[in-house]
């Protein structure tokens, strides 16, 4: 760490260039002494000795001053100043400030309504300068607002950036936080959130509660590392025969939901048949070798007289666990059990 005796010195500010300069004088020995003073000031001179070349650099080159000899002929200056003038006014990237050249001699002669500026020659150093500080002023701030303007757009951006990153982590954090890890299903939270969802649109709503049956004798005789393996190849295989619409929740353990919006009892009780025959027809196949897996399913669908998405739930639970007493590998409706009370 430096001490406070080694600390670097501040930077020292970038020396900011001095402005191009056309210079458009037929007068040799004037434009020759205007030239030598602007290089001593630092600028960049383009001369011109008539109308047309200054034309060709103003267009070349967009000089932000120009130093412009009143007599060109043609009406060259008051030409190229209007020109110089419009073009700024057009094109906001492009900075004109011109400095009329009147020959002391030439008596009553006025200023262009195009120009910003009246230097009377002979001149000196000083009067240069003094005729071309507005304008040389004028650039700098409006180089410091464009600079600052430009920081500010990037600070946007960054800010918008930053504010993108954050919103995808934070979407990454909640799809992790409702999703069960092992079998890539929303999880129970994710579950009870969606069935309060499609309960609070007040359409027909089906679910279906979904056990394993004798889960616990696979964890038991071949270990939770095969049993991850069933309940991974179980998800993977009723996906692929899931209506289109209705979704999938592992609740825990072996116990899963389906999620039928805009479904009766009886498509629902289709859907779940489907499902316990895509476990029916094929073993799993495990480390420990094939493993034969049934289900045991509830149906039921929202009724008048229940008042909230929890007690669907509970009308689904009640019905799985008929399924499960009367023998397992087998479907039962809520309504049957209403039907046959």
């Amino acid at each position: 760490m430096l001490q406070p005796e080694m600390a670097l010195p501040p930077p020292i500010p970038k020396k900011r260039r001095r402005p191009s300069v056309l210079l458009a004088d037929a007068d040799p020995a004037r434009r020759g002494l205007l030239a030598h003073h602007l290089r001593q000031m630092g600028h960049e001179v383009w001369e011109a000795t008539n109308a047309a070349s200054a034309f060709e650099l103003f267009e070349c080159h967009h000089p932000p001053l120009l130093l412009v000899d009143q007599n060109l002929p043609a009406k060259g200056a008051e030409r190229l100043l209007q020109h110089a003038r419009e073009l700024s006014e057009r094109t906001p990237a492009i900075f004109a400030w011109s400095v009329l050249l009147n020959n002391q001699n030439d008596t009553g002669t006025n200023a262009m309504p195009s120009c910003d500026q009246l230097l009377i020659t002979p001149t000196n150093h000083d009067a240069l300068h003094r005729a071309l500080a507005p304008g040389i002023r004028l650039l700098e701030l409006l180089e410091s607002l464009e600079s600052e303007r430009e920081a500010a757009r990037m600070a946007l951006e960054t800010a918008h950036r930053e504010t993108k990153r954050a919103q995808m982590a934070t979407e990454r954090m909640r799809r992790h936080a409702l999703t069960d890890d092992l079998t890539r299903l929303g999880n129970r939270r994710a579950a009870l959130d969606h069935l309060k969802d499609c309960w609070d649109k007040r359409g027909p709503l089906g679910v279906v509660m979904l056990d394993l049956d004798h889960f616990k004798e696979i964890n038991d005789r071949f270990g939770h590392g095969v049993g991850d393996m069933v309940l991974e190849a179980v998800a993977t295989r009723w996906r692929r025969c899931t209506r289109s619409g209705d979704q999938l929740y592992r609740m825990g353990g072996e116990e899963f939901l389906l999620l039928c919006p805009r479904a009766d009892e009886g498509v629902a009780a289709m859907a779940a048949e489907r499902l316990r025959r895509a476990l029916e027809e094929a073993p799993i196949g495990t480390d420990a070798g094939p493993i034969a897996v049934t289900l045991s399913a509830g149906v039921a669908a929202r009724t008048l007289p229940m008042d909230s998405h929890h007690a669907l739930l509970r009308a689904a639970d009640r019905a799985l666990y008929r399924a499960k007493n009367a023998g397992r590998n087998q479907i039962r409706r809520e309504s049957s059990h209403r039907r046959a009370g």
